[in-house]
Protein backbone atom coordinates (compact mmCIF):
# COMPACT_ATOMS: atom_id res chain seq x y z
CA UNK A 1 0.00 0.00 0.00
CA UNK A 2 2.69 2.79 0.86
CA UNK A 3 4.39 2.15 -2.74
CA UNK A 4 0.93 2.70 -4.29
CA UNK A 5 1.16 6.02 -2.33
CA UNK A 6 3.99 6.88 -3.29
CA UNK A 7 3.63 5.92 -6.79
CA UNK A 8 0.60 8.62 -6.91
CA UNK A 9 2.88 11.04 -5.11
CA UNK A 10 5.25 10.95 -7.86
CA UNK A 11 2.28 11.05 -10.36
CA UNK A 12 1.55 14.00 -8.93
CA UNK A 13 4.38 16.21 -8.97
CA UNK A 14 5.36 15.41 -12.36
CA UNK A 15 1.96 16.48 -13.34
CA UNK A 16 2.45 19.86 -11.05
CA UNK A 17 6.33 19.94 -12.53
CA UNK A 18 4.55 20.31 -16.30
CA UNK A 19 1.63 22.23 -15.19
CA UNK A 20 4.07 25.23 -13.91
CA UNK A 21 6.51 24.43 -16.64
CA UNK A 22 3.89 24.85 -19.32
CA UNK A 23 2.39 28.17 -17.82
CA UNK A 24 5.59 29.87 -17.44
CA UNK A 25 6.97 28.90 -20.89
CA UNK A 26 3.74 30.16 -22.29
CA UNK A 27 4.47 33.35 -19.90
CA UNK A 28 8.14 33.66 -21.73
CA UNK A 29 7.06 33.14 -24.99
CA UNK A 30 4.32 35.57 -24.69
CA UNK A 31 6.91 38.04 -23.27
CA UNK A 32 9.51 37.30 -25.96
CA UNK A 33 5.97 38.06 -28.41
CA UNK A 34 5.31 41.44 -27.06
CA UNK A 35 8.59 42.95 -25.93
CA UNK A 36 10.68 42.08 -29.10
CA UNK A 37 8.06 43.28 -31.89
CA UNK A 38 9.40 46.08 -34.23
CA UNK A 39 8.57 49.19 -33.00
CA UNK A 40 10.72 51.51 -34.66
CA UNK A 41 12.55 51.38 -38.25
CA UNK A 42 14.72 54.36 -38.21
CA UNK A 43 15.66 55.41 -41.74
CA UNK A 44 19.15 57.67 -42.31
CA UNK A 45 19.07 59.33 -45.82
CA UNK A 46 20.21 62.78 -47.04
CA UNK A 47 17.07 62.79 -49.13
CA UNK A 48 13.51 62.91 -47.66
CA UNK A 49 12.71 61.17 -51.02
CA UNK A 50 14.75 57.78 -50.41
CA UNK A 51 13.51 57.90 -46.70
CA UNK A 52 9.80 58.17 -47.97
CA UNK A 53 10.19 55.37 -50.65
CA UNK A 54 12.15 53.22 -48.01
CA UNK A 55 9.19 53.99 -45.54
CA UNK A 56 6.47 52.48 -47.83
CA UNK A 57 8.44 49.50 -48.63
CA UNK A 58 9.13 48.51 -45.41
CA UNK A 59 6.12 49.18 -43.14
CA UNK A 60 5.24 45.77 -43.70
CA UNK A 61 7.77 45.18 -41.03
CA UNK A 62 5.78 47.09 -38.29
CA UNK A 63 5.38 44.82 -35.22
CA UNK A 64 6.71 42.14 -36.61
CA UNK A 65 9.08 40.34 -34.64
CA UNK A 66 12.39 41.12 -34.63
CA UNK A 67 14.04 37.44 -34.21
CA UNK A 68 12.51 37.05 -37.53
CA UNK A 69 13.90 39.15 -39.29
CA UNK A 70 16.14 38.48 -42.55
CA UNK A 71 18.80 41.10 -43.84
CA UNK A 72 18.75 39.55 -46.84
CA UNK A 73 14.66 39.67 -47.94
CA UNK A 74 15.21 43.08 -46.82
CA UNK A 75 18.29 43.92 -48.67
CA UNK A 76 17.00 42.35 -51.99
CA UNK A 77 13.64 44.40 -51.69
CA UNK A 78 15.55 47.58 -51.19
CA UNK A 79 17.79 46.84 -54.03
CA UNK A 80 14.92 47.04 -56.27
CA UNK A 81 14.76 50.93 -55.63
CA UNK A 82 16.86 51.36 -58.59
CA UNK A 83 17.99 55.22 -57.23
CA UNK A 84 19.53 54.04 -54.37
CA UNK A 85 22.72 52.61 -53.01
CA UNK A 86 25.37 52.02 -50.29
CA UNK A 87 22.27 49.67 -48.69
CA UNK A 88 23.21 48.83 -44.77
CA UNK A 89 20.72 47.02 -42.32
CA UNK A 90 21.18 46.94 -38.38
CA UNK A 91 19.12 45.23 -36.15
CA UNK A 92 19.12 46.56 -32.83
CA UNK A 93 17.71 44.59 -30.45
CA UNK A 94 15.00 44.44 -28.84
CA UNK A 95 12.75 46.19 -31.05
CA UNK A 96 14.30 48.80 -33.93
CA UNK A 97 15.50 48.51 -37.12
CA UNK A 98 18.03 51.04 -38.77
CA UNK A 99 18.78 51.45 -42.31
CA UNK A 100 21.19 53.60 -44.10
CA UNK A 101 21.04 54.06 -48.00
CA UNK A 102 22.21 57.54 -50.44
CA UNK A 103 21.19 58.45 -53.95
CA UNK A 104 22.83 56.74 -56.38
CA UNK A 105 24.82 59.73 -58.70
CA UNK A 106 23.26 60.19 -61.61
CA UNK A 107 25.83 59.97 -64.96
CA UNK A 108 24.08 59.79 -68.34
CA UNK A 109 20.45 59.91 -70.52
CA UNK A 110 19.49 57.05 -72.73
CA UNK A 111 16.16 55.85 -74.54
CA UNK A 112 15.04 52.58 -74.12
CA UNK A 113 11.78 51.70 -76.52
CA UNK A 114 11.51 55.35 -76.50
CA UNK A 115 11.61 56.30 -72.78
CA UNK A 116 13.62 58.23 -71.30
CA UNK A 117 16.08 56.39 -68.60
CA UNK A 118 18.68 57.87 -66.04
CA UNK A 119 21.94 55.98 -65.92
CA UNK A 120 23.17 55.52 -62.35
CA UNK A 121 26.85 54.85 -60.70
CA UNK A 122 24.87 51.81 -59.17
CA UNK A 123 24.98 49.67 -62.64
CA UNK A 124 21.26 50.78 -63.35
CA UNK A 125 18.61 51.54 -65.61
CA UNK A 126 16.11 54.69 -63.65
CA UNK A 127 13.05 55.20 -65.23
CA UNK A 128 12.79 59.09 -65.52
CA UNK A 129 9.30 58.99 -64.13
CA UNK A 130 11.05 57.34 -60.84
CA UNK A 131 12.62 59.91 -59.76
CA UNK A 132 13.58 63.78 -60.28
CA UNK A 133 16.60 65.43 -61.34
CA UNK A 134 18.19 69.05 -62.18
CA UNK A 135 21.42 67.42 -63.21
CA UNK A 136 22.66 68.21 -67.29
CA UNK A 137 23.74 65.29 -68.47
CA UNK A 138 25.07 63.73 -71.11
CA UNK A 139 22.94 61.42 -73.92
CA UNK A 140 24.01 57.98 -74.68
CA UNK A 141 22.95 56.21 -77.95
CA UNK A 142 23.18 52.92 -79.64
CA UNK A 143 22.64 49.50 -77.39
CA UNK A 144 25.13 48.87 -74.16
CA UNK A 145 25.69 47.59 -70.77
CA UNK A 146 25.83 50.03 -68.08
CA UNK A 147 28.98 48.23 -67.05
CA UNK A 148 30.48 49.04 -70.34
CA UNK A 149 29.35 52.54 -70.03
CA UNK A 150 30.71 52.55 -66.38
CA UNK A 151 34.48 51.35 -68.00
CA UNK A 152 34.33 54.32 -70.25
CA UNK A 153 33.77 57.03 -68.17
CA UNK A 154 36.65 55.58 -65.58
CA UNK A 155 39.23 55.45 -68.21
CA UNK A 156 38.07 59.52 -69.14
CA UNK A 157 38.54 60.00 -65.46
CA UNK A 158 42.04 58.65 -65.55
CA UNK A 159 42.91 61.07 -68.78
CA UNK A 160 41.38 64.03 -67.08
CA UNK A 161 38.59 64.46 -69.57
CA UNK A 162 35.65 66.15 -67.99
CA UNK A 163 32.12 64.24 -68.46
CA UNK A 164 30.57 67.64 -68.02
CA UNK A 165 31.95 68.63 -71.09
CA UNK A 166 30.41 65.95 -73.35
CA UNK A 167 26.80 66.13 -75.33
CA UNK A 168 26.59 62.78 -76.04
CA UNK A 169 28.13 59.39 -76.57
CA UNK A 170 27.34 56.77 -79.46
CA UNK A 171 27.88 53.42 -79.33
CA UNK A 172 28.36 51.15 -82.41
CA UNK A 173 27.40 47.71 -82.65
CA UNK A 174 31.28 46.92 -83.09
CA UNK A 175 31.50 47.65 -79.46
CA UNK A 176 33.37 51.28 -79.90
CA UNK A 177 32.56 54.65 -78.64
CA UNK A 178 32.29 58.36 -80.34
CA UNK A 179 32.09 60.53 -78.01
CA UNK A 180 30.76 64.47 -78.55
CA UNK A 181 32.13 67.83 -76.51
CA UNK A 182 30.06 70.51 -76.16
CA UNK A 183 32.60 72.56 -78.38
CA UNK A 184 31.80 70.43 -81.51
CA UNK A 185 35.01 68.27 -81.16
CA UNK A 186 34.18 64.66 -81.87
CA UNK A 187 36.34 62.12 -80.86
CA UNK A 188 36.04 58.77 -82.35
CA UNK A 189 37.64 55.40 -79.54
CA UNK A 190 38.72 52.18 -81.21
CA UNK A 191 36.77 49.46 -79.89
CA UNK A 192 40.79 48.48 -77.97
CA UNK A 193 42.85 49.49 -75.85
CA UNK A 194 41.27 52.92 -75.38
CA UNK A 195 43.88 53.71 -72.87
CA UNK A 196 46.51 54.27 -75.24
CA UNK A 197 44.41 55.66 -77.97
CA UNK A 198 43.74 58.22 -75.13
CA UNK A 199 47.58 58.83 -74.31
CA UNK A 200 48.12 59.74 -78.04
CA UNK A 201 44.91 62.31 -77.41
CA UNK A 202 46.21 63.97 -74.39
CA UNK A 203 49.93 64.25 -76.12
CA UNK A 204 48.36 66.19 -79.18
CA UNK A 205 45.97 68.25 -77.25
CA UNK A 206 48.60 69.44 -74.84
CA UNK A 207 51.14 70.89 -77.57
CA UNK A 208 48.49 71.44 -80.24
CA UNK A 209 45.06 73.94 -80.57
CA UNK A 210 42.29 72.60 -82.02
CA UNK A 211 39.40 74.28 -83.68
CA UNK A 212 35.59 74.11 -83.17
CA UNK A 213 34.07 71.32 -85.80
CA UNK A 214 37.32 68.94 -85.76
CA UNK A 215 36.68 65.29 -85.59
CA UNK A 216 39.78 63.17 -83.91
CA UNK A 217 39.64 59.58 -85.21
CA UNK A 218 41.74 57.33 -83.41
CA UNK A 219 40.53 54.23 -84.43
CA UNK A 220 43.78 53.29 -86.11
CA UNK A 221 46.45 51.85 -83.29
CA UNK A 222 48.83 54.31 -83.15
CA UNK A 223 47.65 57.31 -85.07
CA UNK A 224 45.92 60.22 -84.68
CA UNK A 225 44.03 61.71 -87.62
CA UNK A 226 42.54 64.73 -87.53
CA UNK A 227 39.43 66.08 -90.17
CA UNK A 228 36.80 68.84 -90.73
CA UNK A 229 33.90 68.08 -89.13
Amino acid sequence: MPQLINRKKIYFYIFIFLFLTTITNYNFLNNIKENFLIKEIDIKSSSEFIKDKISLELNYLDNQNIFLLEKKTIFNKLSNISYIENISIIINYPSKLIVKATKTNLVAITYIGQKKYYIGQNGKFINSETIVANETLPIIFGKFKITEYLDLIRILDQYFIDNQNINKFFFHKNKRWDIYFKNNIILKLPNNNIGKALNIYKKYVNSNKISFNTVIDLRIPGRLILKNG
